[in-house]
């Protein structure tokens, strides 16, 4: 009995071969779509499960507010982790990764710019889950100058000769011997690193309120996390308390009094990567906003596929209502129906799964470079993945041939053999289910257009300095002395307008701190502020464009300006001023003699985005001194590839270290690569959503159609024009798609302000965004059905009349 009927289902779908293969497209455009947004989702979800013992292990971090500015830090002090260990009894073990930007790694002539290098403590690896394959896991970075390297790195720098006993130099750290060789970090991973060397090779501060490292603790089994943190106000108390006195001249009472807060928290790991953004991340963090968001979109690409399937499945029923009429009489019952029509069902969901797997295949590379991933063929050709494909397309081909298969078995023979089709009440459910799939369409349309606006807005917007025609030359403080002879021969190009060195700049990798200051004189009841604080030269305003609204600029003119700053129109509003220049403050000290310094302002300048667009703008203060981390050169040349070789021509002439460069507007854009992603998924997505959605309208039409078909011919025969027979066919589907716009308008309005929360400067949601998705939703529908439209108005209606 089941070959008969799957030999009946094959011929049947053979016998419509292009409405089986529109079917089939639909179908397997919907089921990659949710296979390629699933594997994205689970890799996100997985994040540090690969270590064994994810459960128990929690990061440390720091939270709380000074002087009304809010501290989220995912760096803890450097004494925590051994103070914790030596006092709680919970705390099984902690480890710590420090680390200090980029290097320039050198063996024997070969030598890159690396920024996956970090210093952990000896007992790194047997924390975290990162087997090592030559090279002891207690012994490995236990002693000064000692580094493990990953096989990658191994394999970059050594090839097939061992590297256990060489040496490789690390920027100015100097030589570090090579003691093992570590599996290359999982993708899934919240850090990638190639060099882990050894902690006792670097110094880290002493103190509680000084900076330290990025500290994981091992809790043992009985001891949750919830429990540590429950003890945060005990462990502020104990050690911080003696060093707010030391610090500030004031008790940990009389701080808390004055409303400022401290407190630690210890987030389980496998949280990180979707739930932190502190400062300080060992690396750009993903969001669990975007894990819902394409989970829903999977979900509703799906349902809209399978939507599709049913309203395609029944608009074919027409034809072969006389065979169930035929059937019904000869004596089949309605199980037996079901089961026919469910076979045919799950065998037009294999073929459609099938073209699933080839469309994965090949959009894959494409995807990744969407998604920001490297996943491999091997990530989806596998048992496991395809078993679980397979078992989801085997329920959703039962699930979406249902509704056709009891459609289809529920008609009166009687009524089938006259040609009554209409005998069975079903359209209510079509309409509904195409109103559905035009919802999350418009819903999708409002979401792209939503983002590109926000993304052109933080083009567009005033950010304070000019970052066009800004040339950065990176990793400058590999020349050393010599980077002010270099400085002075770029001086002298007449394509450069001006050069800076610079240790921060607005966007991109760069050097800065945070300090707390106080006015000069203030009592212990005023509390000090954190701001965001860097050095600058004469020249970095000028060159980055950056306005004063007050005062001076720095000048070597002025000797006295070692101790004067500058200050931003935030800093001025923090400090309540109104007069700002001629001011001074004092840095509150690390507690050593002589650390406390008194700084008087001299200009204010504009308020500029120093920081994402996602944070307002904060409190900055500016010291004067020359940083040579990096330049900024502000050009005017047409030929900027013939600069490009000038200026490595002279960095060549001075060094043999590599020479890297990069522009100011791009590291800008980089800051928003993640939205840029975010964009280009909605369009290609709502796309997708858009066609698969106009399928099943089609399908519709299809099925109306031939509903209809005598009607249109009465009509023709009474003398019924085209134009008003295709407005009688179309109106109906603009009701459906003006119901879904109606529909998709609240929803997509409050799910895109969510997003829009995200960040501190936006946009405000038009009318207008909604009134184009909709003209485009109704657009792209009235296309749709015109095809069937027209075919119906221009059939002959003789023709017509004998249709049975």
């Amino acid at each position: 009995m089941f070959r008969n009927n799957l030999k009946i289902a094959w011929r049947s779908l053979w016998n419509k071969k292009a409405f089986s293969a529109i079917n089939i497209f639909g179908l397997a455009i919907g089921l990659a779509t949710c296979m390629l947004i699933m594997l994205f989702v689970q890799h996100e979800l997985s994040y540090d499960n690969f270590n064994e013992n994810a459960d128990r292990l929690v990061r440390m971090t720091i939270h709380g507010s000074i002087g009304g500015k809010e501290i989220n830090i995912a760096v803890a002090p450097a004494p925590a982790g051994p103070a914790l260990k030596r006092d709680y009894p919970g705390v099984e073990a902690f480890t710590r990764i420090f680390r200090e930007g980029t290097f320039i790694v050198k063996y024997g002539k070969e030598q890159f710019k690396e920024e996956g290098v970090a210093f952990v403590d000896s007992n790194f690896f047997k924390v975290f889950s990162l087997p090592l394959i030559e090279g002891s896991v207690v012994k490995a970075v236990i002693e000064p100058r000692t580094v493990v390297v990953s096989k990658s790195i191994a394999q970059k720098y050594f090839g097939k000769t061992d590297p256990i006993g060489k040496s490789l130099t690390l920027g100015t750290r100097g030589l570090f011997r090579v003691t093992g060789i570590a599996k290359d970090v999982p993708s899934n991973a919240h850090f990638h690193y190639g060099f882990f060397a050894s902690m006792s090779s670097v110094e880290l501060g002493q103190k509680w309120l000084s900076s330290g490292a990025n500290t994981y603790l091992l809790l043992r089994k009985d001891f949750p996390a919830d429990a540590l943190t429950a003890k945060s106000g005990e462990i502020v108390k104990t050690y911080i308390g003696p060093e707010i006195q030391e610090f500030l001249g004031m008790s940990y009472e009389e701080y808390l009094r004055k409303g400022d807060k401290f407190s630690f928290k210890f987030q389980p790991v496998t949280d990180i990567h979707l739930h932190s953004d502190l400062e300080n991340e060992l690396e750009a963090n993903g969001n669990i906003k975007y894990v819902y968001i394409f989970s829903f979109i999977a979900a509703f690409i799906l349902l809209i596929a399978c939507i599709n399937f049913m309203n395609l499945s029944t608009a074919g029923s027409a034809g072969r209502a006389k065979e169930v009429g035929v059937r019904k009489v000869l004596g089949s019952e309605q199980q037996q129906l079901i089961r026919q029509f469910l076979i045919e069902s799950v065998l037009l969901t294999f073929f459609a799964f099938v073209v699933a797997l080839l469309i994965v295949v090949l959009v894959l590379p494409n995807f990744n470079q969407l998604a920001g991933k490297q996943f491999s063929l091997e990530s989806v050709l596998n048992i496991r993945t395809i078993s679980i494909a397979f078992v989801g397309c085997l329920i959703v081909g039962i699930l979406a041939g249902s509704y056709p298969a009891f459609f289809l078995s529920a008609f009166r023979p009687i009524a089938v053999l006259k040609g009554n089709l209409q005998t069975v009440k079903s359209g209510w459910l079509r309409n509904t289910l195409v109103t559905i799939q035009f919802v999350v369409s418009i819903v999708m349309i409002v979401g792209t257009i939503v983002v590109y606006q926000q993304l052109r807005f933080i083009q567009d917007k005033e950010v304070g300095f000019n970052k066009d025609q800004v040339l950065i030359l990176q990793d400058t403080y590999l020349l050393g002395d010599k980077a002010k002879t270099f400085k002075k021969e770029l001086e002298a190009l007449s394509q450069v307008n001006n050069i800076t060195m610079a240790g921060y700049l607005p966007a991109g990798d760069s050097n800065n701190g945070v300090d707390g200051f106080l006015p000069e004189n203030a009592d212990n009841s005023v509390t000090p502020s954190r701001m965001k604080s860097y050095q600058i030269d004469e020249n970095y305003l000028a060159t980055l464009g950056i306005k004063l609204v007050a005062g001076r600029n720095f000048s070597k003119s002025f000797a006295s300006d070692s101790a004067a700053i500058l200050v931003n129109e935030a800093a001025v509003k923090q400090f309540g001023w109104t007069d700002a220049v001629g001011k001074r403050i004092a840095t509150i000290g690390n507690g050593t003699p002589g650390s406390k310094r008194k700084y008087t302002v001299v200009g204010v300048i504009k308020d500029f985005h120093f920081k994402s667009m996602h944070e307002t703008i904060a409190p900055l203060v500016v010291y004067f001194g020359e940083d040579n981390y990096q330049m900024a050169l502000q050009i005017k040349t047409d030929d900027i590839p013939g600069l490009i070789k000038i200026v490595e021509k002279n960095w060549k002439a001075q060094t043999d270290n590599p020479f890297s460069y990069s522009f100011l507007d791009e590291r800008f854009n980089q800051m928003y690569q993640s939205e840029q992603r975010v964009g280009q998924l909605f369009g290609i997505f709502a796309t997708l959503a858009v066609v698969i959605a106009c399928l099943g309208l089609f399908g519709l039409a299809a099925f109306t159609t031939i509903q209809r078909t005598k009607e249109i011919g009465v009509r023709k025969v009474l003398g019924a024009s085209v134009f008003s027979i295709v407005a009688l066919l179309s109106k109906d589907f603009v009701r459906l798609i003006i119901a879904a716009i109606l529909i998709a308008t609240p929803l997509a309005w409050y799910g895109m302000n969510q997003w829009l929360a995200d960040f501190a400067y936006k946009i405000d949601i038009h009318w207008s965004v909604f009134a184009l998705a909709g003209l485009l939703a109704v657009g792209v529908a009235l296309l749709t059905v015109s095809y069937e439209s027209m075919k119906a108005a221009l059939m002959n209606p003789i023709k017509s009349l004998k249709t049975d």
